[in-house]
Parts: structure tokens; C-alpha cells; sequence
């Protein structure tokens, strides 16, 4: 246990514990889909460049 866990109440580490295991969740839930469809998840999560995103000749 660290020195801010310590710190926390009991209340806040639950808290805390819960917002790390929907983490985990959430992140094992786009693992499966990406195991069960690499380029079907790679087209759904493609995130665009931020220089590609902005239209030329629009200053």
C-alpha cells in the first residue's frame, strides 16, 4: 500500500479500485474484439492524424 492509499478513506480506495477494474474491463473488451477481427477493430478505431484532420487551404 503507498502513502496516498494510506491516506485515502475506505470509501475513496474502493473508489479508486473500481475506476481501475472498469479500466481493465474496458481495455480486455477491445483486446477480445481486435483478437476476433484485427482489421474490422482497426478500421472502427483508426484515429486520424492531427495534421491530416485540418483542411488545406482553410486558414
Amino acid at each position: 500500500m503507498t502513502k496516498a492509499e494510506k491516506t485515502m478513506s475506505r470509501e475513496e480506495q474502493l473508489d479508486r479500485e473500481n475506476e481501475l477494474l472498469r479500466l481493465e474491463v474496458a481495455y480486455l473488451k477491445k483486446l477480445k474484439a481486435f483478437r476476433e477481427n484485427p482489421d474490422a477493430f482497426l478500421k472502427k478505431h483508426k484515429q486520424q492524424s492531427p495534421l491530416n484532420s485540418k483542411k488545406k487551404g482553410s486558414d
